[in-house]
């Protein structure tokens, strides 16, 4: 089951959780908070996670951050998976700035407000 970590506290994260819902997200996904025992547990397991300021895709012992999760995420879509394809062309050191420069100033960008979740998109959240 691949689980998804995310910042549960970015709107811009869980908006983008519910995006990928909403667009066709095999129900094997989980999302799951970074700040979550089960984030902290990771970080425990494998240290690097510490470091990230990303979201990240595990598939078992796997660990996918930045771009890099992004585009996994994307071509688990069945009709949006040429996004991810798109994205995969680009130079992953060029995907990973853009991806940095987002995370590191979503706070200061344009205010949006939370998507209120049905009860089958809540069902993808654990924790």
């Amino acid at each position: 089951m691949p689980i998804i970590y995310y910042d549960h506290k970015c709107v811009y994260c869980y908006n983008y959780a519910i995006w990928l819902i909403r667009h066709g997200l095999p129900r094997n996904y989980q999302f799951v908070p970074l700040k979550s025992d089960a984030g902290r547990l990771l970080a425990m397991k494998h240290p690097e996670v510490a470091s990230k300021n990303s979201v990240i895709l595990q598939y078992g012992e796997r660990l996918m951050f930045e771009s890099t999760a992004i585009v996994h995420m994307l071509c688990a879509l069945r009709h949006h998976r040429w996004l991810g394809v798109l994205l995969w062309s680009v130079p992953k050191p060029l995907r990973d700035v853009g991806y940095r420069c987002f995370a590191n100033n979503r706070d200061k960008l344009w205010s949006t407000t939370w998507a209120i979740p049905t009860a089958q998109e809540q069902s993808f959240f654990i924790e």
